[in-house]
Parts: C-alpha cells; sequence; structure tokens
C-alpha cells in the first residue's frame, strides 16, 4: 500500500478521486499527494477515526493542513502507550517516493476517547465532511456501537458496505433516509482498491462539492450505479 502503488492502482481502476483514510493518523496523506501530482488523480486528505464507542468515523477536508490540525487533536486523544510492532505491525510514514522517513509510535489501532458528537464537532468547525462508516457491518460501525443513526447529529453522509439492495432488506430504515448513501473500498490492501465505487455529479474535484453532492444541492448529487 505505498504511495505509488495506490495512485497507479486508482488510475487502473479509472477513479478520478480516492481519499485517504488511514486509522487515527493523517501522516501518510502528503506522500500520496506527492505520488499523484503529476497526475489527473485527486487525492482527498482524510482521517478514519475510531470513537470511544468503537464506531469509526470517515472525516475529510480540503487541505492537508486542515488534516493535520485534527490529527493533533486525534493524537492527544489516544490511549497512552506505544504501539507494538509485532502484534499491530509497523506504522510508517512514507513520502512520495516511498521513502521511510519516520516510524509512528501511537496506538493507532486503539479507540480515541471522543465520542461520536466530539468528532463530528470538530470536523465541522474545519469545514470538513464527516459521515458513520461502513454502517451495515456488525463491529465497528455507528449502528453497532449505538443501535441507531442519531437525527440531531449533522451527518453529510451515510457510508453502507452491502451492495445497495441488500443494505436496504436488512436495514429498512435507509429505505427513508434522508442521508445520501455511499460505498468505498475501505481498502486495506492494493487488490481492494476500488472494489466499491461511488459517482459523484460534481462541478470540481473538491471537498466544497462533494459535500453538495451529499447533500444534494445545486444540481449535484451522488450514484451508487453509473448514470
Amino acid at each position: 500500500m505505498g504511495p505509488k502503488d495506490i495512485v497507479q492502482k486508482a488510475l487502473t481502476c479509472e477513479l478520478d478521486m480516492i481519499a485517504i483514510t488511514d486509522h487515527n493518523s493523517a501522516q501518510n496523506i502528503a506522500g500520496v499527494m506527492q505520488a499523484a501530482r503529476d497526475t489527473n488523480l485527486t487525492v482527498i486528505p482524510g482521517m478514519e477515526v475510531y470513537s470511544r464507542e468503537e464506531a469509526h468515523m470517515i472525516c475529510l477536508f480540503e487541505t492537508v493542513e486542515h488534516a493535520a490540525h485534527f490529527q493533533d487533536v486525534i493524537y492527544e486523544h489516544l490511549p497512552k502507550g506505544k504501539n507494538d510492532p509485532d502484534w499491530f505491525g509497523n506504522q510508517y510514514v512514507v513520502d512520495g517516493d516511498e521513502n521511510i522517513v519516520e516510524e509512528c509510535p501511537k496506538l493507532l489501532a486503539m479507540p480515541t476517547n471522543l465520542h461520536v458528537h466530539e468528532i463530528v464537532s470538530f470536523v465541522i468547525d474545519l469545514g470538513g465532511i464527516v459521515y458513520p462508516a461502513h454502517i451495515d457491518r456488525r463491529s465497528n460501525s455507528m449502528l453497532s456501537a449505538l443501535g441507531f443513526i442519531p437525527s440531531n447529529y449533522p451527518l453529510d453522509a451515510l457510508e453502507i458496505a452491502l451492495p445497495l439492495e441488500s443494505a436496504l432488506q436488512r436495514h429498512d430504515f435507509l429505505k427513508s433516509s434522508p442521508f445520501s448513501l455511499i460505498r468505498s473500498s475501505d481498502a486495506h490492501m492494493i487488490e481492494q482498491l476500488g472494489s466499491k465505487v461511488t459517482w459523484f455529479y460534481l462541478q470540481a474535484p473538491t471537498v466544497a462539492e462533494l459535500k453538495k453532492a451529499m447533500k444534494r444541492q445545486d444540481g449535484r448529487r451522488t450514484s451508487l450505479a453509473n448514470g
């Protein structure tokens, strides 16, 4: 999953945009953006935050600087202690040429002590996009953690892991949900990248346009099928 491999795989899959959303960290975003610099691929800075309730939340930002500021917040709320590479693997930070520049010692695989509503608030304050990841999974999802999707949270979308029809059959409330439904590959291995996609109808490949599409504003929209 080095930056060059990610970019090349995304281009091979004919993807226009990807988001880098490592668990509780934004340190490898810059390397992927550097690897994609002379291509037509847009890389969105992001993070998959592990909440106190053990729900995964996807957070996307306009700039690397915003993601880095959010990372400072997340790092302050991780458990104390150091990563065990023998158990969780090495947490390398690499540049666009895949040179290892450092190794993150923090416990990135562990939940933060931030509640979901706190994560949402931080992201909104930074002008970002926030939505619960793979809500239809039986673990690490908002439904498994909370038992419901809070209607008072300013979420931008809901991400499903199952195909649309299967998700609607399993969770009837999704048929009348006010939120746009999206799918992402959630790739942890290179061959998974591009396995699930969402079509976004935008004027430009930006976070602001993505937010409009998720909110169905100004003619922008999303679709889980091309067309």
